[in-house]
């Protein structure tokens, strides 16, 4: 491209004015060309230029999903009660991150509804998954503090059938069924899809917020993923306006007050009926679906470009793999942050503010060392085999 670029230059010092014009021309026509294939790309989610308002989103989210699991994990949550100090920042935060699960999926559909199916997505995925799941495990076996067993082993080889990440599991059969849904979806009238989604909210959000016996999955299936990819395909296809950030900014923050007064309700009665509803912290509970949505479109009105952000972004996946391997969830919070030493102490905040963002920066380094790693083993990779299978699942996933 380069030597391409420099021949025309010389060019234009050297011929006439007439041809320097038709040159000239070429240029601009390449230029617009290459900038409207831009546009195209970037919508189909396909550009190396990313929308920095979602991928601070990203990061943002990630770093609530950090701070979930400092609670959990350092007990928190399961040992404060409402006579101790800690109790109401811990219970407010909670209430305040427990969208962020419900937002990336939010982000998967809004991207998705446009893009294409692709094997090169689920195959860079699979071998990210693999290789910390693998790699991490290795080291707590090898070190000897974790035991090594046939179950663990199956976990580490196997984590997407196993289910280590959960996540990741429902994430991948959500992806497999995306070439369908799109294909419903966009040849869907509006008010068909509106509807769509408001039975999908009754059976999949509401019926569950109230415990209704049928549907009790807490958000942690297929279901939800669904629906909430749904939701995220209609802002984009249909382009919902964002008049004024405010409102949704306020909507998110009374959805996550109604979540945090229904969960202290729950804690401080324990003998509050099971059957009024359902724990507030659950993904599928209605003011958590609901304040992930105005969340969501608070970061949609965002208009940002940043290659920092977009660089950060794209080690959040690699961050998500590494803080949430089973073995480091069971050590990091309990045996290396001592984060229950902490849950009575009026240093709680500082420590989980300083945890976090040490968890955060430590693993997006990790995953800075993994990308290059992959891009050096990329080149090994025989490209008949990858063109063999994509003309396989092409087939199966064409239009």
């Amino acid at each position: 491209m380069f030597l391409f670029h420099f021949t025309l230059y010389m060019a234009l010092t050297t011929v006439g004015t007439k041809h320097k014009t038709i040159i000239k021309r070429y240029l601009c026509h390449r230029h617009k060309t290459q900038n409207n294939n831009k546009t195209i790309s970037m919508s189909s989610n396909e550009s190396t230029i990313r929308d920095s308002n979602f991928e601070l989103l990203r990061i943002v989210l990630i770093s609530m999903i950090i701070c979930l699991h400092y609670f959990k994990y350092g007990e928190a949550l399961h040992v404060l009660t409402p006579s101790d100090s800690n109790y109401y920042f811990t219970y407010g935060l909670e209430s305040l991150f427990i969208i962020a699960v419900d937002c990336f999926i939010l982000i998967t559909g809004y991207y998705q509804i446009n893009g294409k199916f692709k094997l090169k997505k689920i195959i860079d995925l699979w071998a990210q998954v693999i290789f910390y799941s693998v790699t991490i495990s290795s080291i707590f076996w090898f070190t000897g503090i974790e035991p090594l067993t046939v179950p663990t082993m199956l976990q580490a080889f196997l984590p997407v059938i196993t289910g280590t990440y959960w996540f990741v599991t429902i994430y991948i059969v959500l992806y497999l069924f995306s070439p369908f849904l799109n294909t419903a979806l966009q040849n869907m009238k509006k008010e068909y899809h509106k509807k769509l989604i408001l039975v999908s909210a009754v059976f999949f959000v509401i019926l569950p917020s109230i415990n209704f016996t049928y549907f009790t999955d807490t958000g942690y299936s297929v279901y939800n993923f669904v629906f909430l990819y749904c939701v995220g395909a209609y802002i984009r296809k249909y382009d919902l306006p964002v008049k004024n950030r405010t409102y949704f900014l306020l909507g998110y923050l009374m959805c996550s007050l109604l979540v945090f007064f229904g969960a202290m309700l729950l804690n401080t009665l324990p003998e509050t009926p099971e059957y009024f509803f359902a724990d507030p912290w659950n993904y599928n509970f209605i003011f958590v679906e609901l304040g992930a949505i105005c969340f969501f479109m608070v970061f949609k009105s965002i208009k940002i470009q940043s290659t920092t952000i977009n660089f950060m972004a794209t080690s959040v996946f690699g961050i998500y793999l590494i803080s949430n391997h089973p073995f480091v969830l069971d050590v990091l919070y309990s045996k290396i942050l001592h984060c229950a030493d902490y849950s009575y102490s009026p240093l709680f905040v500082r420590h989980m503010l300083f945890s976090g963002i040490g968890v955060l920066i430590s693993c997006l380094i990790i995953d800075f060392f993994r990308q290059k790693l992959f891009t050096l083993l990329h080149g090994f990779i025989p490209k008949s085999v990858i063109f063999s299978l994509s003309k396989v699942f092409g087939k199966i996933f064409q239009d």
